[in-house]
């Protein structure tokens, strides 16, 4: 069978343009999304789980079906280890089926996981500079120091657990847990034995 997908970011975007280009290679159903290429994009995904060997799936241009090249390409490699054929109207010479298509494919998929790389190591070297810059990663804490310092004073003055946590808007496992770690972190590193 053949899809075709026509996606637009916002409603002020029309999906005309791409419905009659779908419309001019003989869809036989065309699938429309007016979402951001941020959020996800359950129609694609509900056309992606119907499409099987031997189908083909036609969009206007290659950044319909994702946020960036790099997604798109990891796409198409879904398609074609699932035998379906994806055909680019603004990419004539983009035929996975033919080996110069498949070339350009494979240029492609080069070129996003080269990106990927580049993204992952950008990540990397961000973390890094937070955490010397003493920033807290992860999750915002439930407790600041100001409420472990106040919560340990009334544990050491006896007030029940849960009537502490209860008054942080924590529940005593995570007052206990929260203590725990910062006892881990002011004792320092474990040390081994000789």
């Amino acid at each position: 069978m053949r899809y075709g997908y026509a996606r637009v970011s916002t409603d002020e975007q029309s999906l005309a343009r791409q419905r009659s280009a779908l419309a001019l290679v003989g869809c036989d159903q065309v699938v429309e999304e007016v979402e951001s290429g941020v959020k996800a994009r359950r129609r694609l995904d509900g056309l992606l789980e119907r499409l099987h060997d031997g189908d083909e799936l036609i969009v206007s241009e290659l950044d319909r079906l994702g946020r960036s090249t790099g997604e798109a390409v990891l796409l198409m490699d879904e398609l074609i280890k699932r035998g379906v054929q994806l055909r680019v109207l603004a990419l004539p010479s983009l035929d996975i089926a033919t080996n110069d298509g498949r070339l350009i494919a494979d240029i492609l998929a080069s070129l996003a996981a080269h990106e990927r790389r580049r993204l992952r190591e950008r990540q990397r070297q961000g973390i890094a500079a937070a955490r010397s810059s003493g920033r807290h990663l992860g999750r915002p804490q439930k407790m600041n120091g100001q409420q472990v310092s106040e919560a340990r004073a009334r544990l050491a003055a006896d007030e029940p657990i849960p009537v502490v946590a209860r008054a942080y808007g924590v529940t005593p496992k995570t007052l206990r847990a929260t203590l725990a770690r910062l006892d881990e972190r002011a004792a320092g590193p474990a040390r081994r034995g000789p």
